[in-house]
């Protein structure tokens, strides 16, 4: 067995499903960062609670998962070999960014606004 830790972002939102023995789970995609600017496709599966969790998320969000993962491949549209990850997820937690500063804006105060004695 394999097991993974992967970061990237939702590329659609994610879909609560039922099981034709009726165990509720949840699919979803995830886009993660390869070499040479590429991008690796993962496909996600998860259960229980963390399936709950996966199913309130929203395309464009960004994740860390963990879990069992397995390689698949096939050919795209042109015939073209593709690879990619699947992943039964035992371990979900979004991510976010860090706020970027707006350029004109300009630095807040310091929070001092005493007068200084002379």
């Amino acid at each position: 067995m394999i097991r993974a830790l992967l970061t990237g972002t939702l590329h659609t939102a994610p879909q609560a499903r039922i099981s034709q023995t009726g165990k509720p789970f949840t699919t979803g995609k995830l886009k993660a960062d390869a070499t040479d600017s590429g991008m690796v496709w993962v496909s996600l599966i998860a259960f229980g609670e963390t399936a709950e969790r996966l199913a309130t998320l929203k395309a464009g969000q960004t994740v860390a998962v963990t879990g069992r993962t397995k390689l698949s491949a096939w050919l795209d549209k042109a015939g073209e070999p593709q690879a990619g990850l699947d992943v039964v997820v035992d371990e979900l937690a979004t991510l976010k960014a860090r706020p970027r500063p707006k350029p004109d804006t300009p630095p807040a105060p310091a929070g001092f606004d005493d007068a200084l004695p002379l």
